[in-house]
């Protein structure tokens, strides 16, 4: 097809690298610079003449995990990038992924999240920016409403779904068979936009993998967690609330530092602010699903084995009871301590057991749950991924959260390669071929079976809770999570 494509807003121009076409760097919003900084994402102006997409324009300003900030890190990042085969074939599957790193820190364009595997099986894949950390999701409209809005990010992503709907057939994608897809931050917000009545209709199948969100049983106190962790952020700039909208001409570099430091949890526990409630989210994804409010949209959801090793290695987690027992205090699971007590000590040392509460807190539970409310109304298929990575195995994290993503994407090159290095060639082929062919499956059809599966990914419902466990050889399990249903009871 043609590299210079006519979208809404203007001409841009890609171009051909072994056989696959590439746009790096659409904007899909205008630039949320100066009065529009800490606004929602704003609609893309038109241009003259043709925009060069052919390189990667920078990241979104990062605030948590810096290997070192970029000389191309901006504000000014609003864009997507897109991959498809060097076809004529229209009507093509649409792939949007949605990276993680906390809400503070990750890329579209990152390696690891490049899209030629997928577009090689014939989907149009999609990977974007989105807004971070203070820039896109604290709230400081509770401060003032007239300088801030809440949930930015979200709108940003809202606004990158709005604009593959209104451009994407001009790629030879497919507006009615959109995928949304996303790991850990990314995982959390594709059910988020299920859950946003402003997002639906942009897309028709998801999946998470390794971040359902918090059930937020108490969105008052969730709000008021928010303002306590907003306060402190405000002390360290000496900042009163009076004089907030002085944070819309600040120094970037005097804001990303400060929140270097207050992300900085004393009590081990991730310590940062996410979604917040309000028109684009007005009430948790738990109770619009449990309703019967979605009705329209099939999901695929799981976690890897072993969540929280990698919390445990990042001292973001309990690492003792006592420690366990505060962090039950906080979240108003003190009542059921010693029921915790009672079934995790089952697992031989302290680091063992205080890793699968946390895994179990963070992400099985709550995917559980998830799955239970959507099975009732959707097509529902729920997995977990068992296989460790060598290099993880020697150090005791095993199938630690976000090992899954380089086979799910067949990306073992860079990191990947890595990170999968020592596993044998046939059985790394068995685990892309299962796994990411069952995420090409999905995208085309919205059922992961086919021929790259050697038994039957059943679907899931609340009788049988069936998962499809990956692994050096496939297994589909009855119920695993049992014990944990009953001795969690509801999400949390």
């Amino acid at each position: 097809m043609d590299l210079i494509v006519q979208t809404k807003y203007g001409k841009i121009k890609g171009f051909t690298e072994d056989g696959i076409n590439k746009w790096y760097g659409i904007p899909y919003a205008k630039p949320p610079l100066d009065e529009l900084r800490f606004r929602r994402a704003v609609e893309c102006e038109p241009w003259e003449g043709v925009k060069d997409c052919t390189k990667f324009k920078g990241r979104c300003i990062q605030f948590k995990l810096l290997d070192s900030p970029k000389s191309t890190d901006s504000e000014d990042c609003l864009q997507l990038n897109i991959w498809r085969k060097n076809s004529q074939d229209k009507k093509l599957p649409v792939y949007l992924w949605i990276h993680g790193g906390y809400l503070h820190t990750g890329s579209g364009i990152d390696e690891m999240y490049h899209g030629e595997s997928f577009a090689k099986e014939g989907i149009l894949y999609i990977s974007i920016n989105y807004r971070l950390g203070p820039l896109g999701c604290y709230n400081f409209s509770l401060f003032n409403k007239d300088l801030f809005d809440s949930n930015c990010f979200l709108s940003d992503q809202i606004m990158a779904l709005k604009w593959v709907r209104d451009n994407i057939e001009a790629f030879g994608g497919d507006p009615n068979n959109v995928t949304i897809a996303g790991e850990s931050a990314g995982a959390t917000s594709v059910c988020t936009l299920i859950g946003s009545p402003a997002a639906k209709g942009l897309f028709h199948k998801c999946i998470c993998q390794s971040g359902p969100p918090d059930a937020c049983p108490s969105p008052e106190k969730e709000t008021e967690n928010d303002k306590k962790f907003l306060q402190s952020f405000l002390e360290e700039l000496n900042l009163s609330e009076q004089d907030i909208g002085k944070l819309r001409t600040m120094d970037i570099e005097k804001i990303r530092k400060v929140t270097l430091k207050v992300s900085e949890s004393e009590d081990n526990d991730i310590n940062l602010p996410g979604i917040s409630f309000d028109d684009l989210y007005p009430e948790s994804v738990f109770n619009v699903v449990k309703a019967g409010k979605i009705t329209d949209v099939k999901l695929i959801i799981g976690t890897t084995h072993d969540e929280g090793t990698y919390l445990y290695s990042m001292n973001e987690c309990p690492t003792n009871w006592n420690q366990i027992r505060s962090f039950c205090k906080r979240h108003n699971l003190l009542s059921k301590y010693f029921d915790f007590k009672h079934y995790y000590c089952k697992f031989p040392s302290e680091k063992e057991q205080c890793c699968q509460f946390v895994t179990d807190y963070n992400f099985t539970v709550n995917s559980i749950f998830l799955a239970d409310y959507f099975s009732k109304y959707n097509e529902t298929w729920m997995y977990r991924f068992d296989f460790p990575p060598p290099i993880f195995k020697y150090i005791d994290m095993n199938a630690t959260h976000g090992c899954d993503i380089y086979i799910g994407s067949n990306k073992v090159t860079g990191r990947g390669a890595t990170i999968w290095d020592g596993v044998e060639p046939d059985v790394l082929k068995y685990l892309i071929d299962s796994m990411h062919g069952s995420w090409i499956s999905f995208a085309k059809t919205g059922n992961p079976n086919g021929d790259h599966l050697d038994i039957s990914w059943e679907k899931y419902d609340t009788e049988t809770r069936k998962v499809f466990v990956f692994d050096e050889k496939n297994k589909l399990l009855v119920n695993p999570n049992r014990e944990k249903v009953e001795l969690w009871e509801e999400p949390v």
